[in-house]
């Protein structure tokens, strides 16, 4: 029976309807096919958001463990105490506590795919625990003494590019190589601008799927504005922005409110606001006094001189002169 599908990816009848243009990715997919096909082990890149987890699941359910379990492990939340019951398993009276026999990942992965998400998150003694069993193809749980031979797929996934890791001191050498027969690096977003619709049309159908809902509709204008936006979060930023139309807009036109800010046009906004409170804020004192320039300078705490500079920039001067009592 085929493991589920973890939450926020697309189902495998989907999956194979994905066509990314021909921007960086295109040879990303390229690449995760081969991956896929030659069920080899494999360390996939990039920056956070970028479709790690995503590409990762594709090249289990492309491949032939597609009907094997697929197990994701999130190493930067698991404690050094925690590897090795965790991820070996243990018997029945293997320490004090052991009360049933425990199946690790290994062993729950066993015929399938098992991911390391943050690898280079897991401390070097961790990483030598594990390079042994992926060397070896075999491991033996905590307190037991028979050898279980081991069928798995062991996947890597970094944010930082792992010839770098390495030379940093924070993913053993060793582990890299055994592990990078394939090394895939998925860009950024914003460097793929030309696979940008695709991936816009692989985010809407995903989510209208997952929620059984209809498709929100995007007008041309509104995507050539979104296409604007940096994406700091990548594939993950543009997915949950499409969840919400998907939850909001069900079959219907998304506004154009729903855009997310582009860089420097919300500190612009702030500033043309400020300038407006302050503009009318001079109006009324200037209405409260009598349009007497030196009380209204002094109730508002500046020099008359720089009220005067202020009247001429918000367009308060009468035409010609400085106008008004003094």
């Amino acid at each position: 029976m085929p493991p589920p599908e973890p939450a926020g990816v697309i189902p495998p009848e989907l999956a194979a309807e994905v066509h990314i243009g021909a921007g960086p990715l295109r040879p990303a997919f390229d690449t995760l096919r081969r991956i896929a096909a030659a069920d080899t082990n494999c360390l996939i890149w990039g920056e956070s958001g970028t479709g790690k987890n995503l590409f990762a699941y594709l090249a289990h359910r492309l491949g032939p463990r597609r009907d094997g379990p697929y197990i994701e492990i999130g190493c930067a939340s698991l404690p050094d105490p925690l590897i090795e019951t965790e991820l070996f398993g243990y018997v029945r009276g293997a320490f004090t506590g052991a009360a049933d026999d425990h199946d690790g990942w290994l062993l729950q992965a066993n015929g399938g795919t098992l991911v390391f998400d943050e690898l280079d998150s897991l401390s070097l003694a961790a990483q030598a625990k594990l390079l042994r069993v992926v060397e070896q193809g075999r491991f033996t749980p905590m307190g037991g003494r028979a050898e279980i031979v081991l069928n798995t797929r062991f996947i890597g996934l970094t944010q930082g590019e792992p010839g770098e890791l390495v030379r940093r001191g924070v993913l053993r050498q060793e582990l890299y190589y055994r592990l990078a027969l394939f090394a895939l690096g998925l860009p950024p977003l914003r460097d793929d601008p030309a696979g940008f619709p695709d991936w816009l049309v692989f985010c809407i159908r995903n989510e209208a799927r997952r929620a059984r809902a209809g498709e929100p509709e995007l007008a041309p204008d509104f995507v050539r504005q979104l296409a604007r936006h940096p994406f700091p979060g990548n594939i993950r930023e543009l997915q949950n922005l499409v969840r919400r139309w998907v939850l909001l807009y069900p079959g219907g036109a998304v506004p154009r409110s729903e855009l997310p800010a582009q860089p420097g046009v919300e500190a612009a906004d702030r500033l043309r606001s400020l300038a407006e409170v302050e503009r009318d804020h001079i109006v009324r004192v200037l209405r409260a006094t009598g349009g007497r320039k030196g009380e209204a300078a002094k109730i508002l705490g500046i020099h008359r001189k720089t009220l005067l500079e202020k009247r001429r920039l918000y367009g308060l001067l009468p035409r010609g002169r400085d106008g008004g009592k003094s």
